[in-house]
């Protein structure tokens, strides 16, 4: 393998379409919660009004539109988060060359990339290998040689590729100060 030739490591077509259907799946139920939520206010309010009316404190029905509010926020979250993991899920790649190792967020801008795990770590300052949570982090140690200040190495964080056996195995046999922990 060349400098000039990397390996390069993407999710797998069925990994990318398990991502979809879940995704699309979730926004599904999200919209059908949202949906019934705004069918039943009309009743919780006339239940609210009537309450009223006959003198009786409507605290319980209060409390129903209050969690049913905090329940579609809630909803809403995850729907993000979801959206999120598909485009981490389908922008990740992780290339492997003679220097060292990059992972790529190419649907995301820079930035948030960069925050989200993206960026390049040199063979030499490759110092862990961990999964953690729905990530594989691969740790730096030491100083970023490229800039005079004194932050550590930013973690890369990938979710699962295509031949990832292959891929720990590369990271493992080209990492002089790697410690793989689980």
């Amino acid at each position: 393998m060349s400098a000039a030739t990397p390996l390069v490591f993407k999710p797998s077509h069925l990994q990318r379409t398990l991502a979809l259907l879940l995704c699309s799946g979730s926004w599904l139920v999200g919209a059908r919660a949202m949906a019934s939520l705004l069918q039943q206010m009309p009743r919780l309010n006339a239940i609210i009004v009537q309450a009223r009316s006959a003198g009786e404190d409507p605290w319980m029905a209060w409390l129903f539109m209050t969690l049913a509010i905090a329940a579609v926020l809630a909803g809403g979250v995850l729907l993000l988060a979801s959206i999120l993991g598909l485009v981490i899920m389908e922008g990740t790649q992780v290339l492997v060359d003679q220097l060292g190792i990059t992972v790529e967020l190419a649907y995301l801008p820079a930035t948030f990339g960069q925050w989200l795990g993206a960026g390049r770590l040199p063979w030499r300052h490759v110092g862990a290998l961990r999964r953690t949570g729905p990530f594989f982090v691969i740790l730096g140690n030491g100083r970023n040689p490229d800039e005079q200040s004194m932050e550590p190495l930013p973690p890369l964080r990938f979710l699962v590729v295509d031949e990832l056996e292959r891929l720990v195995n590369l990271i493992l046999e080209r990492s002089p100060n790697i410690s793989f922990k689980e």
